[in-house]
């Protein structure tokens, strides 16, 4: 995926430029025309101008997401007219990053455009699920209520994501303390032995000499030692955001055991509840699925989508190019099938988002479960281990001069 600069006219004429992630220039012009939006110009965002954006641009995070769209919708079903609604957001996110955002948009409404135009003119701040829910709601004139379903989309979205964060720091915290614990002991404890076993000419065991020779390599080469640490790093990152590499990689995570059994029920949720929230809204299944495989976050099944999609636009229906790709499990397809024949295809996403947004907790669970006693057991051993080189020799040297 790139992102591309644009500037266009709307259907009045009016100016408009932005930016909008796509994978292909033309996929860029065809996403906007899709919004009545018609590029006069357009090119691929460079890397200085993709750092200038790191520093003064950045997506909003979901939390800020789920906000927002919460507070707009309760004022608007208030009755509270759209310009002092925003008015009201702005002042009361003013001085932070997302207020500058927001104080765009509120000039943008604020001179005519609709909000759906406001929010695309920030696309790289804005999820393209909510630019094109929003214009669902303005055409239906049910902004109100769109707004509401995308607050809870969004808080069922930070709601898993939260509980998956919270159930992997403390194997996080273990493995940063056993890592520190290690480096401690190779650079700074094992180095105040050595001089004493030299002097006292103790014959050292096996063990003992591997966790010395250990500890001399990384005091001599630690330098080099990070260096290589920070250009693995890089070249992971690098290879990670190429095509090629991202759909590698994401591939080979699904098959991590235990592990790739979340991340997988992760993006099974995502997409459920996305393609459920746009097709409730009206939005053409076409649309939802372009903007559900933006949000999925895994290139090897954003691959997968492609080929989905254009049989979908042949009129082949959801399920059968769903159950053919096999990246979901068999019961994904069962559901969207049963809802395509019973007409209820949104009821039916919702019900397979919810099903696996449980299985994703309850595996998560387990995953913790796991591996904290794992962990434990682990860093326990590997500090018996370093300990035990170092005693062994003291008690054989105890030994050597008993009467």
């Amino acid at each position: 995926m790139a992102e591309y600069i644009y500037k266009a006219v709307d259907m009045n004429g009016k100016k408009i430029e932005g930016s909008v992630v796509a994978d292909t220039k033309e996929g860029a012009i065809d996403s906007l025309r899709k919004r009545n939006i018609f590029v006069v110009e357009i090119k691929e965002k460079g890397v200085l101008s993709r750092d200038v954006n790191v520093s003064f641009r950045k997506k909003l995070s979901i939390k800020e997401l789920s906000m927002f769209c919460r507070q707009l919708s309760t004022m608007l079903m208030a009755g509270i007219p759209l310009i002092t609604a925003l008015s009201v957001i702005v002042e009361q996110f003013k001085g932070r990053a997302m207020g500058k955002v927001l104080e765009d948009i509120y000039k943008s409404v604020q001179s005519g455009s609709m909000l759906s135009r406001a929010l695309a003119e920030k696309g790289e701040c804005f999820p393209e699920i909510l630019i094109n829910m929003t214009e669902a709601g303005e055409l239906s004139g049910s902004l109100d209520k769109t707004l509401e379903r995308m607050a809870t989309h969004f808080e069922k979205e930070l709601k898993l994501k939260q509980k998956i964060v919270n159930a992997l720091i403390y194997p996080a915290i273990v493995l940063l303390v056993a890592f520190g614990v290690l480096v401690i002991m190779l650079v700074y404890v094992i180095p105040t032995f050595v001089g004493i076993f030299d002097e006292l000419g103790v014959d050292l065991p096996a063990t003992t000499k591997f966790i010395i020779a250990a500890s001399n390599f990384t005091r001599k080469n630690i330098i080099y030692i990070i260096i290589v640490i920070i250009f693995a790093i890089i070249g992971y990152k690098v290879f990670r955001n190429s095509e090629k590499g991202g759909v590698i990689i994401d591939s080979l995570k699904l098959k991590i055991p235990l592990i790739g059994k979340v991340l997988l029920g992760q993006a099974t949720t995502r997409f459920a509840r996305t393609l459920a929230t746009m097709t409730s809204a009206g939005v053409s299944i076409i649309i939802a699925l372009e903007t559900t495989r933006n949000v999925i976050n895994n290139k090897f099944i954003e691959k997968k989508f492609e080929d989905i999609i254009l049989r979908v636009q042949r009129g082949e229906g959801l399920s059968f190019p769903i159950a053919e790709s096999g990246i979901f499990p068999r019961i994904v397809e069962i559901l969207i099938r049963t809802g395509e024949e019973s007409g209820t295809l949104d009821s039916m996403l919702e019900k397979t988002a919810d099903y696996f947004e449980s299985e994703v907790e309850n595996q998560v669970t387990r995953l913790t479960s796991v591996f904290e006693p794992l962990i434990i057991v682990l860093l326990a051993g590997m500090v018996g281990f370093l300990v035990s080189s170092i005693i062994l020799p003291l008690f054989k040297l105890y030994g050597s001069i008993q009467p």
